[in-house]
């Protein structure tokens, strides 16, 4: 079984944070070809302390795609990501669609009002949002749909002012006990295979989609950062926020 799922366009990864600020913004020449966007879901939970500690040490920019509910039961996670330069905190709905997909997706309106009462909560600069258990994308004028449930709720979201997005590959967790399937370096090894494949949304940028309760202990963290490092050695890629991420084709 593949450690990576491809879903889109062209795939890639990014750079040493040598010549990267807290921004993400290459300082050092004058861009990278590629560019790779680490995202998070599901938080806050209890992988959130540990993410944010890796960041913290590789000084990397990433986005978390927070849940309304979690971040209710959990608010000094939010501070704490919110606190951290390198994180950009995205929109994931309040109810996670209460686990009832189909059912959430029938009521585009519901799921506007949902992904709303998320926003006063999380109260983020930026409306960056992932529909949960959706793969879509609306950024500009471009769209892009896994499956036609929801198709009509990531509309109505866009016109009011949300940017949608997918992801290109997924790192993936067991079901049970949600730690990585795979090591870092048999990820990165998948990533190398498809870098140069043109398989991406957005020719030259890749969004990598993980989860925050992958990341709960220690030695989870440790493959994150591990992962990181192992990116870093791409000389031609950077890493970025998904408020970054181009707007158009």
């Amino acid at each position: 079984m593949g450690i990576l799922k491809t879903v889109g366009c062209s795939m890639l990864l990014f750079t040493a944070v040598m010549g990267v600020n807290a921004q993400g913004a290459n300082t050092s020449n004058p861009g990278p070809e590629k560019v790779i966007y680490l995202t998070f879901d599901d938080g806050p939970l209890d992988g959130s302390e540990k993410i944010n500690d890796a960041i913290v040490y590789e000084k990397v920019p990433i986005t978390v795609l927070l849940v309304g509910k979690h971040a209710e039961a959990m608010p000094d996670y939010v501070d704490l990501y919110k606190k951290n330069a390198y994180i950009e905190v995205g929109n994931h709905s309040y109810s996670h669609a209460r686990n009832h997909y189909s059912k959430f997706y029938f009521d585009p309106a519901g799921v506007l009002e949902d992904f709303l009462k998320s926003d006063t909560i999380i109260n983020s600069a930026d409306r960056v949002a992932r529909l949960p258990g959706r793969n879509m994308w609306r950024i500009g004028d471009r769209k892009k749909d896994d499956i036609a449930s929801g198709s009509e709720a990531a509309d109505l979201l866009a016109e009011n002012s949300f940017e949608i997005y997918g992801w290109d590959m997924e790192w993936f967790h067991d079901p049970k006990t949600a730690e990585p399937v795979g090591t870092a370096e048999e990820l990165f090894h998948e990533i190398e295979k498809h870098l140069d494949r043109g398989r991406t949304f957005t020719k030259g940028h890749l969004v990598l989609l993980c989860h925050d309760e992958m990341f709960s202990k220690d030695y989870e963290e440790t493959e994150l950062k591990k992962l990181i490092e192992l990116l870093k050695t791409r000389k031609d890629v950077q890493f970025g926020r998904l408020k970054d991420y181009p707007k158009g084709s």
